[in-house]
C-alpha cells in the first residue's frame, strides 16, 4: 500500500539522517532521497483512489494499547489534506537544504533534517488515522517534532521563550482533545472514527462541551483568537522553511480536526455557527490589524496566518449554519470556501515565508525597514513575493480570490435562511480584512522592494541559488494556475466538502457548477486587466523612450536625495494604526531633534500583543507575586507548620462528620 510505504520511507529517512548526522553530505543526500520518495509514494496513494471515492481501502493492524488500532485509510477529506501536506513539505524541504547550507549557524545543527522528516510523517498520519488513539499519538508526535524545530537555535533567549510558550499551548490543546475523544468514545462505545460516526447518538446535551473542547484543542493549534498567543512568537523563532510548513500545514491540522469532528457528529446546532463566525471575524480583523503594526517580517506574516485562519473559520461557521438549517447548498459553499482557502493559504503563505528567508539571508535581519530597492537587486525573489502578496490580499486572478469568493457567496446566502446579522458580520469582516491586508502588504512590500536601498546590505543583496528559487516558483505557479483555472481543484474541494456534509459528490458538483464558472470568469477578467495594464506600460515606454530622463525614487525635486527622503513602513501605516490605536495599544518612542543643527533624531513604534503581553503576562506576574507571599510564610517556625497540619486535619474531620 502506497500510503504505508510513504510513511515508512519518511520515518526510515528520519532515522537514517539522524544516524549519519556527523557526515553532513551523506545526511543531506539521505534527507533529499527520503523526502522525494516519501512524497511521491504519498501522491501515488492519493491518485490510487483517495480522491475518487468516499473511502479508499485502508490498512488495519491490531495495537496493544486499549481501544487502539493502527487504522489508516484515505477519504476525500484526508486525501485533500494529505495533498497539501506533501506538496508544501516537499517544496519547503528542497528549499530548506539550500537554506541550511547558506546559513552558518543552521549548518552546524544536526537535528533539523530528521525532525523535518518526522514532522512530515506525523502530519501524514494525523490526516489518515481512523482511530482516536492513533490520531492523538500522531498529533503529539507532530507537536513534539515541531517544538524541537522551533528551538533549534536555542542559544537565543527569545527562541527559548517562544519554544516554551508553544510547548505549553500545544499540550493544553492536546489535553482538551484527549477529553473530547474520551467523551465521544464513551457515548459511541468505540474509538474508531467509522464506529463513532455510525452509532453516535444525538449530542444535544453535550454540544456546548464538545465545542468548547474542540475550540481549545483544534483552535489552539489553528491559531483562533484569542488562542493564537504562541503563533506570532514561534514563527519568527524557527528557520524559514520550517515556518513555511508551520503556517502552511501545521496550523491547518486544527481546521482538519474541526472538519473531521463535524463529519463524525453528522450535524451541529446553530450556536456552533455563531461561535465560529464570530471567532473568524475577531481572528481575521485582529490578525491583520496587529500585522499592520509589525516591523519584523516573519512576525508580520505570522499575524497574517491568524487573519487567514479567521477567513477559514468564517467558512466553517457558514457551513455549520447550512447543516443546522438543512440547507445543503449553503453548507457546501461554506465548507468549500474553508477547504479551498486552506489549500490557497498553504501555497501563498509558504511562498511568503520562503521569500522572507531569502530576504533575511540577504539583509542579515528580519526588519523590513532595512530593505529598500530589492526589486532591482533581488528581482526573482521580489517578483515571486509580489505574486504571493497579491494572492493573500485576494486580488484576482490569483488563488486567494477564488476561495474568498466562495466565502462571500456563502455569506450572501446566509441571509436567505433568516440570519441577516450573521451575513452582515461575515460580509463586513471579509471586506475589512481584504482592505487592511492590501494596505499591510503594500507597506511591507514597498518598504522592502521599492524605493532605494536604506542599508549597505540592501545595496549588495542578491537572489538566492536556484535550489531556493525553484520551489518558490513552483508554489507561485500553483497560485496562478488555481486563480486562472480553478475547475480541477474545485472538483477535489467539492468532494471533500460533500463528505463533510454527507452528500453524494455528484449532487454537490451540480450544486456548485455555476459557482465554478463564476470564479473562472472573474479570474479571466482580472487576468485581462493585468495584461492590459502591462501592455499600456510597455506601450508608454516605447512612446517616451529617449524623450524623458529618470531621477532617483522619491527625489522630490532635490538634486541629492537620500534614502531618508522616502516613506518608511511606520510612516506609511501610521494613519491606519492611529485609527485603530485603541485596539492595537500602539506604542511609540521618539527622540526629537534638538538645536539648530541636530545630529540625531529617532522614532520607533511597536504594537504588543493584547492577549499575551497585555493580559497574560500581567496576570502571570500577579500570580507569581501572590504565590511568593505564601512561600515567605512557609519559611517560619516549625510550630506554625504543625498548626497548619492540625487545622487541615480538623477541617477534613468536620467535612466527613
Amino acid at each position: 500500500m502506497f500510503l504505508i510505504l510513504s510513511i515508512s520511507i519518511l520515518l526510515a529517512g528520519a532515522a537514517a539522517s539522524a544516524l549519519t548526522a556527523r557526515k553532513p553530505g551523506l545526511s543531506s543526500a539521505i534527507f533529499n532521497i527520503s523526502l522525494v520518495l516519501g512524497c511521491l509514494a504519498g501522491f501515488a496513494a492519493i491518485m490510487a483512489g483517495g480522491l475518487e471515492q468516499a473511502s479508499a481501502p485502508g490498512f488495519i493492524q491490531a495495537w496493544s494499547l486499549p481501544s487502539a488500532s493502527l487504522s489508516f485509510s484515505l477519504d476525500a477529506l484526508s486525501s485533500f489534506s494529505l495533498l497539501i501536506i506533501l506538496g508544501v513539505c516537499l517544496a519547503a524541504g528542497i528549499y530548506g537544504e539550500a537554506y541550511i547550507k547558506a546559513s552558518r549557524s543552521l549548518s552546524r545543527i544536526k537535528s533539523i533534517r530528521p525532525l523535518f522528516l518526522l514532522m512530515t510523517a506525523s502530519l501524514s498520519v494525523v490526516v489518515c488515522a481512523q482511530n482516536a488513539i492513533l490520531f492523538l499519538f500522531a498529533w503529539e508526535l507532530m507537536a513534539l517534532a515541531t517544538f524541537f524545530l522551533v528551538i533549534v537555535e536555542d542559544e537565543h533567549p527569545q527562541v527559548r521563550r517562544a519554544g516554551f510558550l508553544y510547548f505549553i499551548c500545544t499540550h493544553t490543546g492536546t489535553l482538551a482533545l484527549l477529553v473530547l475523544f474520551a467523551i465521544l468514545g464513551r457515548a459511541a462505545g468505540t474509538l474508531d472514527f467509522a464506529g463513532i460516526r455510525a452509532v453516535m447518538p444525538p449530542t444535544d446535551g453535550l454540544s456546548a462541551l464538545l465545542l468548547l473542547l474542540a475550540f481549545i484543542g483544534f483552535g489552539m493549534k489553528a491559531g483562533f483568537a484569542p488562542l493564537h498567543i504562541w503563533l506570532q512568537e514561534a514563527h519568527p523563532a524557527c528557520p524559514s522553511h520550517v515556518s513555511a510548513v508551520m503556517s502552511g500545514v501545521v496550523i491547518k491540522m486544527g481546521i482538519y480536526g474541526f472538519l473531521r469532528l463535524i463529519w463524525l457528529l453528522r450535524g451541529v446546532p446553530d450556536f456552533w455557527a455563531i461561535v465560529l463566525v464570530l471567532a473568524g471575524a475577531v481572528s481575521g480583523i485582529g490578525g491583520v490589524l496587529f500585522a499592520l503594526g509589525q516591523h519584523d517580517l516573519k512576525r508580520l506574516l505570522a499575524y497574517h496566518s491568524v487573519e487567514n485562519i479567521g477567513i477559514i473559520a468564517l467558512g466553517l461557521g457558514l457551513g455549520c449554519l447550512g447543516l443546522s438549517h438543512h440547507r445543503p447548498e449553503l453548507a457546501l459553499l461554506g465548507f468549500s470556501g474553508a477547504i479551498l482557502h486552506t489549500l490557497n493559504h498553504a501555497l501563498f503563505k509558504s511562498l511568503l515565508f520562503l521569500g522572507s528567508g531569502a530576504f533575511q539571508h540577504a539583509l542579515g535581519t528580519r526588519n523590513i525597514e532595512a530593505g529598500g530597492g530589492l526589486l532591482k537587486t533581488m528581482p526573482w525573489t521580489s517578483a515571486l513575493s509580489l505574486l504571493a502578496a497579491a494572492a493573500i490580499s485576494g486580488i484576482p486572478p490569483f488563488n486567494g480570490f477564488v476561495s474568498e469568493w466562495l466565502v462571500y457567496l456563502a455569506s450572501f446566502s446566509t441571509a436567505t435562511v433568516g440570519e441577516g446579522r450573521l451575513a452582515a458580520v461575515s460580509i463586513g469582516a471579509l471586506a475589512l480584512i481584504g482592505g487592511l491586508a492590501l494596505a499591510c502588504f503594500t507597506k511591507a512590500y514597498g518598504a522592502l522592494c521599492l524605493g532605494v536601498p536604506r542599508t549597505e546590505a540592501a545595496r549588495t543583496a542578491r537572489d538566492p541559488k536556484p535550489a531556493m528559487l525553484v520551489p518558490m516558483a513552483a508554489l507561485a505557479a500553483l497560485c496562478v494556475f488555481i486563480g486562472l483555472w480553478p475547475g480541477p481543484v474545485l472538483r477535489l474541494v467539492v468532494e471533500a466538502a460533500a463528505l463533510v456534509c454527507g452528500l453524494p459528490p455528484e449532487t454537490a458538483a451540480l450544486s456548485l457548477a455555476g459557482t465554478v464558472s463564476g470564479a473562472r470568469l472573474v479570474g479571466a477578467i482580472g487576468a485581462g486587466v493585468i495584461l492590459t495594464g502591462a501592455f499600456l506600460v510597455f506601450l508608454r515606454r516605447l512612446l517616451v523612450a529617449g524623450r524623458l530622463s529618470s531621477g532617483a525614487t522619491w527625489g522630490c525635486g532635490f538634486t541629492a536625495p537620500t534614502a531618508r527622503f522616502q516613506y518608511t513602513a511606520s510612516s506609511y501605516a501610521m494613519p491606519l494604526t492611529r485609527v485603530f490605536s485603541p485596539i492595537l495599544g500602539f506604542k511609540t518612542e521618539a527622540s526629537s531633534p534638538d538645536g539648530y543643527w541636530p545630529a540625531d533624531a529617532s522614532f520607533t513604534s511597536h504594537s504588543p500583543d493584547r492577549v499575551l503581553d497585555g493580559f497574560l503576562h500581567p496576570l502571570g506576574s500577579a500570580l507569581v507575586n501572590l504565590l511568593a507571599r505564601f512561600k515567605r510564610r512557609q519559611s517560619g517556625r516549625l510550630q506554625y507548620h504543625m498548626l497548619y497540619v492540625a487545622i487541615f486535619l480538623l477541617l477534613i474531620l468536620g467535612w466527613k462528620l
